[in-house]
């Protein structure tokens, strides 16, 4: 019995001193590829990770490159997320390279489509919480009632955003292509679409401006990622709204999230000129 005691007092002893780290679970190392992807993360692990986000909101998603910081994050992170355009990109593909790192597990979210679009953006909580339950077994009940209500909150948002469209239902636009799946969604027709910024020149525009010669337009939405400006000459000559969207959470201040980044453009599609 007093060897017992006095093993147990030794174990006491030896557990106060031990680092605070070593006591509680290594929070997950995750790389996402996107704000889509780590706007996600954060809400379904409710700060029990640590995130490195490679393209912020306002950036290009193909034209932006990892910083030194992001290499040393990288060799010691668990899990990277990305999208399936992203696996070859330099920016990723001479990060896995360089870190080398073999405990480095690589997921790929697939959904098509635009996320900003509710059925879509389910899709993406979906595939994303079966990553992250499967890399962190012991918090899966947790990420899956976070899931759930995230899942919650999308059809609410859903909801009140188609609510909120009923006056634009209908309206004929042009639109970048990049918003294009949305603006349908978003209950519009889309008469015509253009690419980035660098793909518009004067012939694009006047092909655009021929096709639409005999038909009402009520304005043309650019994709702010792509070039907030790409269709503006087509707006002024037109004489109709232009209006920015953006695909990306984080892109400005009033939209941190995927709830607040659609209702942003929710309100921005208002603009729209009545015909």
């Amino acid at each position: 019995m007093k060897e017992n005691s006095i093993f147990n007092f030794l174990l006491g002893l030896s557990l106060i001193f031990l680092p605070a780290t070593a006591l509680a679970a290594e929070p997950l190392r995750i790389i996402a590829g996107t704000s889509l992807i780590s706007d996600i993360v954060a809400d379904l692990t409710q700060g029990k990770s640590q995130i490195l986000t490679l393209i912020q909101g306002s950036s290009c998603p193909g034209h932006e490159n990892a910083s030194t910081g992001d290499y040393v994050f990288a060799a010691k992170a668990n899990l990277l997320i990305i999208h399936p355009f992203q696996r070859n990109l330099q920016q990723v593909s001479a990060m896995i390279a360089a870190v080398d790192n073999s405990t480095l597990k690589i997921i790929e979210v697939s959904p098509r489509g635009s996320w900003l679009i509710p059925e879509i953006q389910k899709q993406a909580v979906a595939e994303i919480a079966a990553a992250l339950e499967q890399a962190a077994p012991d918090t899966a009940q947790h990420i899956g009632q976070q899931a759930q209500l995230r899942l919650q909150k999308i059809d609410a948002v859903g909801t009140e955003c188609r609510s909120l469209l009923a006056a634009q239902h209908g309206k004929r636009v042009i639109s970048a292509n990049m918003q294009a799946d949305f603006a349908r969604w978003a209950g519009l027709e889309v008469v015509q679409t253009f690419g980035r910024a660098e793909d518009i020149n004067a012939r694009v525009l006047t092909d655009i401006l021929s096709a639409v010669k005999n038909t009402p337009v009520s304005g043309v939405i650019d994709n702010y990622q792509s070039g907030a400006d790409a269709g503006l000459p087509l707006a002024l000559e037109l004489g109709v709204a232009h209006v920015v969207l953006s695909n990306f959470p984080g892109s400005s201040d009033d939209a941190p999230d995927y709830f607040s980044l659609l209702r942003h453009n929710v309100q921005q599609l208002h603009k729209l000129t009545k015909q």
